[in-house]
């Protein structure tokens, strides 16, 4: 339910964005991209932190250092390998010929990418699956309301495709978790969010133009703490 929500809020928040893009000038518009981007780095940093650092004996220590580098590393050059972002944009402007539509790659990709990967996401969607409630899933809404309004007034109906990435991407997860809630241990979650929030980084990165970084080429590295994870538990 959590993520329907979620991708209702994504679908009024492109139309709304539409309809008032008359309004907002170019630099209007840059200056709000760049405050998405300056608010997206200063939450993923707290929600990283969170996960990151913990109080042992009194004292601040951090926890999976070497396995997120190597996580990061590791996914970045599978990612690469298969150049997954290139591959992302292509399919994105092929339906956008195909169907004669405004330019949406940009916007396709974009918000897929912020309303898909993260810690809200994954968290808020295993949190439904496992019963505890959609709490995180309606913040995660709100703000996902907001920053596609502002998207879609910028980078056009692309956002409102990403909605289909989200419910099957966020329903899948809530599904599995649903499925397999004996599974779900507390570090896996810990790992993937991290990971994640590392990605939202990257993307805040982006918007405000520091370095063009190609983001779905780092997806992969969400899935290294999985597989190391589960082998360490296996022996």
């Amino acid at each position: 339910m959590g993520t329907l929500i979620n991708v209702a809020a994504i679908i009024v928040a492109t139309i709304l964005g539409m309809t008032f893009k008359r309004g907002l000038s170019e630099k209007i518009q840059k200056a709000m991209i760049f405050a998405i981007g300056l608010g997206l780095f200063v939450l993923s940093i707290g929600w990283f932190l969170s996960d990151f650092i913990v109080i042992e004996n009194d004292t601040l220590s951090t926890r999976f250092d070497l396995l997120l580098l190597i996580s990061l590393v590791v996914g970045t050059l599978i990612g690469t390998w298969i150049d997954i972002d290139d591959k992302i944009n292509n399919f994105a402007l092929k339906v956008e010929k195909k169907y004669n539509l405004p330019p949406m790659a940009k916007g396709f990709v974009t918000a897929t990418l912020i309303f898909s990967v993260g810690a809200m996401s994954i968290t808020g969607a295993i949190q439904d699956g496992l019963g505890q409630g959609m709490t995180i899933l309606l913040v995660k809404s709100t703000l996902d309301f907001f920053t596609g309004m502002i998207l879609a007034s910028t980078l056009g109906i692309g956002v409102m495709f990403s909605a289909v990435v989200v419910l099957i991407y966020q329903g899948g997860i809530t599904i599995l978790a649903s499925v397999l809630n004996d599974y779900a241990s507390p570090d896996i979650i810990a790992t993937i969010s991290m990971i994640g929030n590392i990605i939202l980084i990257a993307i805040a990165f982006n918007f405000m133009e520091i370095k063009k970084v190609k983001i779905a080429n780092l997806l992969p590295a969400l899935i290294m703490p999985v597989i190391y994870l589960l082998v360490i538990q296996l022996f």
